[in-house]
């Protein structure tokens, strides 16, 4: 089939909104002779519909009491399911990593002669693990904190819905006899955070607001009030040092064992080892690869490899979790999600984390789809504050806020229709941070994310271009993959000063979407072309909303080559490994190459390589193998190991800098 012309495909977009305009009967104010705009059918008209807003689970699971030993745990489903499963037992740790261990399993009894039913009650006895067998703390402790593997059978799919909580309990007399309760639990964390050379930050959740504390020796810092979430700095520390600290929480005081937490090296200093990794979000394999929209199993194994290879701090260029959902409680669940699976190694493992894609709740809409009688066009955009994707993210993690040389990036506006909008706050989306001699750079790829859907009823793709081009037009907000001018300006201004700090040896820049994506996502990203057809080009029409994406992306990449001290561009949401080196043979304007990496191997599934691309043979390895990266970071040179989850080493560079067009330890300021 021939490809649209740019002039057939402007005329197909405004037949899509002049049919939104007629179905919902849109009319123009009295005021104007003019037809109402665009954005008044967005804003005044619109109804916004759910979209995957119910999971299985909608209620729980709690812990809501005890019958003597016996801990009930109760949810409810959407739909009648059968008996649900909890598998139990206690936590370990061992090497820095802090694993449940399921030994005992208790299954719901039927209250009567149905087999499904939508309320939930489990029997789980606690005191089974009482034992020297399993953990003998919580004999002479009274009680202490139980993992839970809650099981739901999802009659629709016919699949096992898994759930891990943890619960705590104390315990008041002899096992199995004494009187049994339920106590505030430190749900989530705890989290190292914001490691600085003289200070470290401690996060952490409680099921309920409650009292928190740190004690790091014989010091003690304390939450001014009670809250569910925690965030405690520890100052005046030394560079490079490890400390034990222990969270206290809840009314009864409870403390958690002792964790241990690395200050950063001095500034300019190297010699340390940091990892990147992206896109957990639930795979296909069900069971633990998709807990609540993480794909658990790949993902542990990646947080447990990168621990035991001895890393210092890891980026994680998002795609953290299913998302696409109009529901804030189903995202922040399975944020929720994704941190219990990092907890396993958080509470010593500083993580940065960023947005993708798939990190998008917001409005959605259904509209006729013209092209298709009977179809619906399913489009979607981002909430404004305090309800955005980026408000939501930046309160559910800790990372730092703007630039680490003190100034921030105000959020972007746009002008469609004769209205100016104005987007959210970027929040701690868009970041930089020092550690040692390397300055890191979070970039928001997927900021006011505004976009098309599946839906059962709809035809078109979420690569469909008019579509989107559409969904802008209708709703505003940002492409996929797009960077706006305010976060470009900003991030020239912190590569400035990057560039000069004496400090500095060495820069990376870590985001989700790709600037030269090679398999999965040409069809996006920071490219919008055809999947197979990638030598045809990319999108650059000025004549669509935010068309100019090579353009842009140009731009974006001209920022980079333009300092000698960057080494490479980290990013995911294509699930394979790729290293690329972009250079002026790409593009003459790429004045330094500049090492291209995806790196989408924690558990979403595969994509193999699309060679139609003009940069392919720039293109020196690519695995589609789940799989994480490792930098070892020296005075003279950055070298790359690249492990595949079952520890195999995959791809291995000596010295990055070397192939790339940064410059070898020299701290002589330069200039851009």
């Amino acid at each position: 089939m021939m490809r649209r012309t740019r002039t057939a495909a402007a005329v197909a977009r405004t037949a899509v909104v002049s049919a939104v305009a007629a179905a919902l009967a849109v009319t123009a104010p009295c005021a104007s002779a003019q037809p109402a705009t665009v954005w008044d059918i967005a804003f005044d008209d619109l109804s916004p519909i759910d979209f995957f807003a119910s999971p299985l689970v909608v209620d729980g699971p709690t812990l809501t009491g005890f019958e003597g030993p016996k801990a009930i745990i109760e949810l409810t489903t959407s739909v009648p399911t059968p008996p649900v499963v909890v598998r139990y037992g206690p936590y370990f740790e061992a090497g820095g990593v802090e694993e449940p261990a399921f030994r005992k399993v208790a299954v719901e009894r039927a209250g009567g002669d149905e087999e499904t039913w939508t309320h939930h009650r489990v029997a789980v006895d606690f005191s089974r693990l009482e034992s020297p067998l399993y953990d003998e703390t919580f004999i002479p402790e009274g009680g202490g904190v139980v993992a839970c593997r809650i099981e739901v059978l999802d009659p629709e799919y016919s699949a096992v819905r898994t759930l891990e909580r943890r619960y705590r309990y104390t315990r008041s007399g002899p096992p199995k006899t004494g009187e049994y309760r339920r106590a505030e639990t430190l749900t989530l964390g705890p989290f190292v955070d914001l490691v600085e050379p003289h200070s470290f930050v401690i996060s952490w959740e409680t099921d309920g607001p409650a009292p928190g504390a740190v004690i790091v020796g014989e010091e003690l810092y304390a939450a001014p009030e009670p809250a569910t979430r925690h965030e405690i700095e520890v100052p005046d520390r030394e560079p490079e040092t490890k400390y034990e600290y222990r969270v206290r929480y809840g009314t009864d005081e409870a403390e958690t064992r002792a964790y241990r937490a690395t200050t950063a090296p001095p500034p300019g200093a190297s010699g340390f080892r940091f990892g990147f990794a992206s896109d957990s979000r639930a795979g296909a394999g069900g069971g633990e690869h998709a807990i609540e929209g993480v794909n658990h199993a790949c993902f542990t194994d990646v947080l447990h490899g990168a621990v035991a290879n001895s890393i210092d701090l890891l980026l994680f260029g998002g795609d953290l979790v299913d998302g696409y959902t109009s529901s804030s409680d189903v995202h922040e669940r399975q944020l929720d999600s994704w941190k219990r699976a990092a907890s396993q190694v958080g509470f010593s493992l500083p993580i940065y984390q960023g947005v993708g894609n798939h990190e998008q709740v917001g409005d959605y809409f259904e509209v006729p789809d013209p092209e298709n009688e009977g179809s619906r066009i399913i489009m979607f955009r981002d909430r404004d504050d305090p309800a955005s994707a980026e408000s939501i993210f930046s309160r559910s993690f800790t990372n730092p806020r703007g630039s680490c040389y003190g100034f921030g990036v105000g959020p972007e506006t746009r002008t469609a229709s004769g209205k100016i909008v104005t987007g959210p706050d970027y929040g701690e989306t868009v970041y930089s941070f020092n550690y040692g001699n390397c300055h890191f750079v979070s970039v928001n790829s997927n900021y006011w994310f505004t976009g098309i859907q599946m839906g059962d009823r709809a035809r078109r793709y979420p690569s469909d271009k008019d579509g989107t081009a559409v969904a802008l037009e209708v709703l505003g907000g940002n492409r996929e993959g797009y960077l706006l001018p305010n976060q470009l300006g900003w991030l020239a201004e912190d590569l400035k000063f990057a560039q000069a700090d004496e400090d500095i040896d060495w820069i990376f820049l870590f985001t989700h979407e790709p600037a030269f994506p090679n398999g999965g996502h040409l069809w996006d990203a920071m490219f919008w072309g055809d999947a197979g057809k990638g030598h045809e080009g990319g999108l650059n029409d000025p004549s669509v909303p935010l068309g100019d994406v090579v353009d842009m992306r140009n731009r974006f990449w001209q920022l980079l080559a333009r300092h000698d001290k960057v080494v490479a561009f980290l990013c995911g949401d294509e699930h394979n490994y790729s290293r690329t080196i972009v250079d002026a043979e790409v593009d003459p304007s790429f004045t330094r190459p500049v090492w291209h990496i995806v790196s989408g191997g924690a558990g979403a599934p595969f994509y193999v390589q699309d060679t139609s691309v003009p940069w392919s043979d720039k293109v020196e390895a690519f695995f589609p193998v789940n799989h994480y990266c490792t930098f070892d970071v020296g005075d003279d040179r950055v070298s790359l190991t690249v492990y595949s989850t079952a520890g195999v080493i995959i791809d291995e560079v000596p010295n990055l800098a070397g192939y790339a067009g940064a410059r070898a330890g020299t701290r002589a300021g330069g200039s851009e």
